[in-house]
Order: C-alpha cells, then sequence, then structure tokens
C-alpha cells in the first residue's frame, strides 16, 4: 500500500472519530414543558409570548372563541404578575406580537383599520375590519408609541398573520391570496430604512400549509408549523426547523420530541423564539389526563385543574432546540423521529 492510500485511510478515520465524538456532544430532546401554569397559561387560549431582552417583561396573545388582546406582564419572584392589557393593544382585536431581539419596537397582527379617520368612523359603531395585517410600535421614553401600519410591500394581502423579527429588520410572516388554499411563509427584507417588497420562501410554496414563523435573531434558522410534512402524516400541526445556508436554505427538519407522537393534541403552533436564542416557546392544545377520582378531594381537585389551565385550550409550552442547534454547529445527523 502505497504513502498516499495510508493518509487517505487515516483521514477517513479521523473524520468517522470526529462525527462520532460530534454526534455524542449533541443532547437527546427532551420534553416540552408547560410555561407559567396559573398567571400565563390559564383558562383562556394563551399564546405567542415574547420577551424583552432581559427577559423580566413578556408580552402573549390571550384570546376567547372568536378574537383577543395583546397581554402584558412582568416578572414576579419565581413568577409572574397578573397579565394587564399592553398599551399598544384593546381597541381592536390584535395578537401574535414578536419584540425585536433589541427591545426597541414590536410588531403584531391586528384587525384595527388602516387610518384614524375610518378608526373613528367603525369605532363609534363598534365595528372592525376583517382584513388583517401588520403594525408596529417603537418603544419610547414615556412608553409606546401609537401602532404605525407596515407598508404594503409587507403588507401583500388581507389575510397576513403571525409576524416574527429579526435583528436586522427583516420580517417573516405568513399570507395567503383569497384563491390560495393554504397559507405559506414570507419574508420580507429591511434595508436602508425600508421594508423590501415581500418574497415567498423558497420551501414553502403552499403545497402545504405552512405557518406561524419564529426567526432567531441573527437569522441563522427558522422555525414554523406545518401539516403534512415529515413523519407525521396526521392533519395535526407540528413544528419544524430550516437552517439558512448561504444565500438560500437548508432542508426542513421536524422538531421531534419526547411527547410529541402520542397525538393527544390538535396543534404545536405559535412558536417564539426566548432571549437565550435556544428556548422555543409556542402554544398548543395538549391537556394532561384526569384520573378518575377515588375521593370527594380528587375530584374537586380535578375541577380546579379544569377551571385552570388543563381544560384542552390553548396554553404556552416551552422546549429546547438545543439538541437541533449543536447538531447543525457540530455537522452531525439530526435528532431521529420515533415514527
Amino acid at each position: 500500500m502505497t504513502g498516499s492510500a495510508y493518509k487517505k485511510i487515516a483521514y477517513a478515520l479521523l473524520l468517522g472519530a470526529a462525527a462520532t465524538a460530534a454526534l455524542a456532544e449533541v443532547p437527546p430532546p427532551e420534553a416540552a414543558t408547560l410555561f407559567a401554569p396559573g398567571s400565563i397559561s390559564g383558562p383562556g387560549n394563551d399564546w405567542t409570548p415574547t420577551f424583552t431582552p432581559d427577559g423580566k417583561t413578556l408580552y402573549f396573545t390571550r384570546s376567547g372563541p372568536t378574537w383577543g388582546f395583546i397581554l402584558e406582564s412582568h416578572a414576579a419572584g419565581a413568577g409572574w404578575s397578573t397579565p394587564t392589557i399592553a398599551p399598544f393593544s384593546g381597541d381592536y382585536p390584535d395578537s401574535s406580537a414578536t419584540l425585536a431581539p433589541d427591545g426597541s419596537y414590536i410588531v403584531f397582527e391586528s384587525k384595527r383599520p388602516a387610518t384614524p379617520a375610518l378608526a373613528a368612523e367603525l369605532k363609534a359603531k363598534h365595528q372592525g375590519l376583517t382584513v388583517s395585517a401588520i403594525w408596529k410600535s417603537t418603544r419610547t421614553a414615556s412608553g409606546w408609541s401609537a401602532p404605525e401600519r407596515l407598508p404594503d410591500t409587507v403588507n401583500i394581502t388581507p389575510h397576513i398573520w403571525k409576524p416574527t423579527v429579526a435583528a436586522d429588520g427583516t420580517v417573516y410572516f405568513i399570507s395567503k391570496g383569497d384563491a390560495e388554499k393554504n397559507f405559506h411563509l414570507y419574508r420580507s427584507r429591511y434595508r436602508d430604512g425600508k421594508y423590501a417588497q415581500a418574497e415567498p420562501l423558497p420551501f414553502s410554496d403552499g403545497k402545504t400549509l405552512d405557518v406561524d414563523p419564529a426567526v432567531s435573531a441573527d437569522g441563522s434558522y427558522l422555525v414554523f408549523s406545518s401539516i403534512g410534512r415529515g413523519p407525521r402524516q396526521d392533519d395535526h400541526e407540528h413544528l419544524y426547523i430550516v437552517f439558512a445556508k448561504g444565500a438560500g436554505w437548508g432542508p426542513v427538519i421536524p422538531l421531534c420530541y419526547p411527547g410529541d407522537d402520542k397525538g393527544s393534541y390538535t396543534f404545536d403552533d405559535d412558536a417564539v423564539v426566548g432571549p437565550d436564542q435556544t428556548t422555543l416557546y409556542f402554544a398548543t392544545d395538549r391537556a394532561l389526563p384526569v384520573p378518575l377520582p377515588h375521593s370527594r378531594a380528587e375530584a374537586e381537585q380535578a375541577v380546579r385543574d379544569m377551571d385552570g389551565w388543563n381544560n384542552g385550550n390553548a396554553n404556552v409550552w416551552s422546549l429546547s432546540l438545543k439538541p437541533w442547534l449543536e447538531a447543525a454547529k457540530a455537522g452531525a445527523p439530526m435528532p431521529a423521529c420515533t415514527a
């Protein structure tokens, strides 16, 4: 055997050892956990929590059967303060807020009228619009500015939902035209103080229902929900992650985790990336089974649980993204799905 052949074998063995070491360093996915039961996750539908950079204030959506508002809560001891309606919300149905990574502004979906004149007319009649668009409020020395509608380069149809924003100002969202069956994902780049014309993301072509993007601060990865992709061939919304690759994107990867395959829920969606950039907060309607009580005390506890978060409505859960982020960084295989 020649020296060159020995070198090739040694190099291959070295690569194999490096890949094995990288795989050993990637932690396995952990189960998702309920976030702040009783204060943030309660009996209503609670979703899309977005945090200030210090993690001490959050904004989230609380809704009933048809619409909701954006609420504000502050860290208080080991828990969170009683939520109140955010200063920029409450006049019209609002939802799905996401703070800029530096906390300087917040974007959200709203059905509020596009102009002050139309707002005054409809408010006097207690009416709203069916048009859904992305609005923005800026943090000032005295609080929050009056919301402003993003330009038509972003609000490209009357059906715009779930914005998320990267540190460079690029905004991601979902939209569909009147003739389209499914929502899919769009991006409007922010350059020189302007939002460019929104463009569809290449891996979201409308063939599957793709919703609720959540982008990392640096734009290196995007999480979203979809029906009909990957190993979960059912009618439930599941979470997926896709990594930026050069000027494009890598493959769409399912976020399979313990408990994801139990079929006890219909959606994992409305995700937001936490300030640490490794924790995902999302909404799900999963609930814990209520066992048959063996005493009146157990029955009373079951009623209290059902009056709280454990009633099948949407609640906020969290999931560590470290297994997928570290696998991507190490060039190791992504965590496998069990089904």
